[in-house]
């Protein structure tokens, strides 16, 4: 007689388990194995899905020989993860004798986040794909207030974003939220935010308004988030500073976002450098960000940051010798962020595409006024220009949704 084994309640157990990748699983069962066996079936489900998604393109016998898993293994999951949508076939890859292996990617337009990056004056609004390529972009004119019109404004945008798209309701993962300013994570609440002229404003009526889940978060740690997605690895430890219209960042250890005990970690531009020096949008006096923010350079001379940096590189002396004032404060805020953190340091935002020529001069500063380093290898110095600052909260969804393809 033929043994058949049943397992006992497996969809039920699978689902309360909420396998991770990562996770460790005892199966105590008495039986054959099934609930061990469904198991591994959804780990390697997703070990493939991460596997195809780190790389540009893969064939299913390098995936076989990277995960150390058998043809027929490779090629079941690969046919639920192409039925799912989540994968596409790109052509093959050239011969090198015999046939040649088809390419495998990712489907970006399998699932899709939405970015909503509010700022004092406008709301800009991104649709991005599994593989953070942004699909849709959008400015809407909008002052930032309390209102329902603007809530009705920004909901709007959002159901106008999706439908271009030609989203489904399930294709959308989330909407991510950045303000400036600082935030209360767990209770979605901003504390304050000088250049919204907002404090204590709570996001529950925005978030009900929308259709989608809805996560809210500081923009200088999403674009910290957004920076590292792209361009860093896991294990890496590293300060981000956003140097914008105001100036904030984020510590940044093995892919965490520390927020600090009170949700203000990474509120560098309100570091005191030159006490009861220059007037900040806080109500203090002397902060960094008075000194190393785009406003510092565009207001001080009434031009747009653009034109300041084309008048310094002519020669013209007000813009040289703002420009070296610029560069002598950040390499002092710069400074004392290292001292205290020793680990590598990014500058992102508006400013740095344009400071970027000038990185070694920034690196001569930081090594002059540093007792302990010859070099300042430590400093990157990014060209993106800011445009990533929205992605990050939405990208947050994504990388949930990596996490469970099972």
């Amino acid at each position: 007689m033929e043994f058949k084994h049943k397992p006992v309640l497996l969809e039920e157990t699978i689902q309360g388990l909420n396998i991770k990748p990562n996770g460790i699983y005892v199966d105590g069962t008495l039986g054959g194995a099934g609930h061990s066996s469904e198991i591994v079936k959804k780990l390697n489900k997703n070990r493939i899905f991460r596997l195809i998604y780190n790389s540009d393109k893969i064939s299913r016998q390098e995936i076989a020989d990277r995960l150390g898993l058998s043809l027929p293994t490779v090629n079941q999951n690969l046919k639920m993860l192409m039925e799912d949508g989540l994968i596409e076939y790109v052509g093959n890859f050239t011969s090198t004798g015999g046939r040649r292996a088809q390419a495998i990617t990712i489907n970006n337009n399998a699932r899709k986040a939405i970015s909503v990056n509010i700022k004092a004056d406008y709301i800009n609004v991104d649709v991005v794909g599994l593989k953070g390529q942004i699909i849709y972009s959008m400015d809407v004119k909008a002052h930032f207030s309390k209102s329902s019109a603007y809530i009705e404004k920004l909901t709007d945008a959002v159901r106008h974003a999706a439908d271009y798209v030609g989203a489904d309701a399930d294709d959308i993962l989330g909407v991510g939220i950045t303000v400036p300013g600082i935030l209360d994570d767990e209770k979605q609440i901003l504390i304050s935010a000088p250049p919204l002229k907002a404090k204590n404003y709570d996001f529950a009526k925005l978030i009900s308004a929308i259709d989608y889940p809805v996560v809210v978060m500081n923009d200088a740690r999403a674009e910290a988030y957004a920076d590292h997605w792209f361009n860093g690895k896991p294990e890496d430890e590293k300060i981000y500073i956003m140097l914008g219209e105001g100036v904030g960042g984020a510590y940044i250890n093995a892919s965490a976002i520390r927020n600090g005990v009170h949700n203000r970690g990474g509120e560098f531009g309100h570091m005191v450098i030159h006490p009861g020096g220059k007037q900040c949008l806080c109500g203090k006096k002397g902060c960094f960000e008075a000194y190393v923010s785009e406003k510092f350079l565009s207001s001080e001379l009434n031009t747009s940051l653009e034109d300041f940096f084309a008048q310094a590189e002519k020669g013209k002396p007000d813009y040289v010798d703002m420009l070296e004032e610029y560069i002598d404060n950040l390499a002092l805020g710069i400074n004392n962020i290292y001292t205290m953190m020793d680990c590598d340091i990014v500058l992102g935002g508006t400013v740095a595409p344009y400071i970027k020529r000038y990185e070694d001069r920034i690196k001569e500063c930081l090594v002059n006024d540093y007792s302990f380093d010859t070099d300042a290898d430590y400093l990157k110095i990014s060209d993106d220009g800011g445009g990533k600052s929205g992605l990050g909260a939405a990208l947050s969804f994504v990388a949930r949704f990596i996490d469970g393809v099972e």
